[in-house]
């Protein structure tokens, strides 16, 4: 009688009678990173999506993928979310998300994460009014890439030879890396490009330097590279090799400095837009979003296992120093 009366209820209010599941909207959550090293920035776009009054589970589903920084398993999990009709899609991750998510799809809007100037790699043409279904945030990688080996000179001011560790295969890197070649002719560095596309091509590119004179390395953003980034971290560690990396994330993890944006700043932004999407917001009138603040990280313990003095102008200008 219980379920009668409320099934006689539910037909009053003019409600069909489905699951809560089926009537909540839905996202799909792609990433080209990993759970394992990128679970706190799920957690950061679901913090960002709350501030539009959305919570996994309550009165939204996230449906997640990862890519496990295999950019050719991308577009496959793209489409498999596409089939469940997703009612937004967040592209996290690497700049392949976003365009595989942009092939996918002309009419699902979708919310990207890009490292490169979105114009360049061909996700919009328009930063301020975004056509089409797509808006999102960009790092802005290719200033920072250039910036990073202009630090990593100052932490190590007798390197000469420095080498760049960059994955061919990510969009936007051939830019990247003419900036970067361009900063280190004006800091007189000799500069070795490493590729590696794969696992085993990280390691196939740091061991072939085994018998090279190196005095340094930098790591382009990646996301492939990030999600490997404890093959990289142990690569310097016993080459006893100052480096320098894209995020926090190496830093806290024993790398020795980093130079780039909180990126859970902006997986905030990314959850924000999908929830403003979600409430009825088109993508073209949400302008791309950029960092306006860049933070510095310095590992002392690391410096001090390298044999290395961290000059006091560098520790002063430091957003946090780890001891």
């Amino acid at each position: 009688m219980k379920r009668r009366a409320l099934l006689a209820s539910v037909a009053a209010a003019g409600i069909a009678p489905q699951t809560r599941a089926q009537a909540l909207p839905r996202i799909a959550y792609v990433s080209g990173r990993s759970q394992a090293t990128d679970g706190h920035l799920l957690a950061a776009f679901k913090e960002g999506l709350k501030t539009t009054g959305y919570i996994d589970g309550q009165n939204v589903t996230i449906d997640v993928r990862w890519a496990d920084g295999h950019y050719d398993r991308v577009f496959s999990l793209v489409t498999e979310l596409i089939a469940t009709k997703p009612d937004v899609i967040a592209a996290v991750g690497g700049n392949t998300v976003g365009l595989d998510a942009r092939k996918a799809t002309s009419t699902i809007p979708v919310v990207f994460g890009a490292g490169s100037d979105p114009t360049q790699i061909g996700l919009v043409t328009n930063l301020s009014r975004p056509e089409a279904n797509l808006t999102g945030m960009t790092l802005w990688a290719n200033e920072l890439d250039a910036k990073r080996l202009e630090l990593l000179r100052t932490v190590v001011p007798a390197a000469r030879n420095v080498a760049l560790l960059m994955n061919p295969r990510n969009p936007g890197v051939t830019v990247e890396i003419e900036h970067v070649r361009e900063a280190a002719k004006t800091l007189d560095l000799a500069l070795r490009i490493l590729e590696a596309e794969t696992s085993s091509g990280i390691d196939r590119a740091l061991q072939g330097t085994t018998g090279d004179k190196l005095d340094a390395l930098a790591v382009v953003a990646d996301s492939f590279l990030i999600n490997y980034r404890a093959r990289i971290l142990d690569f310097a560690a016993a080459r006893k090799l100052p480096a320098i990396y894209p995020s926090r994330e190496f830093v806290t993890d024993g790398g020795l400095v980093s130079y780039g944006t909180r990126w859970a700043d902006m997986y905030r932004i990314v959850g924000n837009y999908a929830g403003r999407i979600l409430k009825g917001a088109k993508p073209g009138d949400l302008p791309i979003q950029r960092p306006n603040t860049y933070e510095l990280l310095i590992n002392l313990k690391t410096a001090r296992a390298l044999g290395l003095t961290v000059p006091a102008i560098m520790l002063a200008r430091a957003d946090e120093v780890l001891e």
